[in-house]
């Protein structure tokens, strides 16, 4: 019986020592990470912010600074996957809402400007030009109708998680803003098909 509990108390150590290991382990990819991200090396921040989240998937600031350095490679995609997940790991986390809703408002405009964020390709001004004078099909309305809407919604639910924001008026500004703009574009739409 003595020959168990000794087994069992060593087992139990090991889970602990791993665990701690694991712990300092992912702390030190996420500092190493937040080194690349202030030189410029997001792709190489990206990469050590998927090893933390290989050795410990719990801890939503990783998720966060994945969604970040995303944001910058315009994987807007991948960025909105990583912020779910910080929503599942940490729903009170006020800044993913306030990220979540900027990729949403950057679609939108990409798509009025005649962008598209998940190409590399970068047209000419010759080219800009053209998709400036371009006329928005209904579809391409609506989406920017959603995706307007989407940005509100997750703005508001900044301003509910962070009661105290410093940056709450100009954060309404930018609802009042898009309000506006999504009323321009949906009475668009809804002229369109009169």
């Amino acid at each position: 019986m003595k020959k168990f509990s000794i087994i069992i108390l060593l087992f139990c150590m090991s889970l602990l020592t791993s665990g701690c290991v694991n712990k300092l382990a992912v702390q030190d990819l996420n500092k190493k990470a937040q080194e690349y991200m202030n030189s410029g090396r997001t792709e190489d921040a990206v990469s050590r912010l998927e090893a933390s989240i290989d050795l410990d998937n719990t801890i939503y600031e990783t998720y966060y600074n994945l969604a970040v350095a995303y944001m910058k490679l315009d994987k807007t995609d991948k960025a909105q996957e990583a912020l779910n997940r910080v929503f599942e790991l940490n729903p009170d986390f006020p800044d993913a809402y306030y990220t979540m809703a900027v990729i949403y408002e950057d679609k939108a405009y990409a798509i009025i400007n005649g962008e598209d964020k998940d190409k590399n390709s970068e047209n000419s001004a010759e080219d800009k030009n053209d998709l400036q004078k371009k006329e928005l099909s209904d579809g391409e309305k609506t989406e920017i109708c959603i995706d307007f809407d989407s940005a509100i919604d997750y703005y508001n639910k900044y301003l509910v998680k962070n009661q105290n924001a410093s940056d709450r008026d100009k954060v309404n500004e930018k609802i009042e803003q898009l309000n506006s703009e999504l009323q321009k574009y949906g009475k668009e739409s809804g002229e369109d098909k009169e």
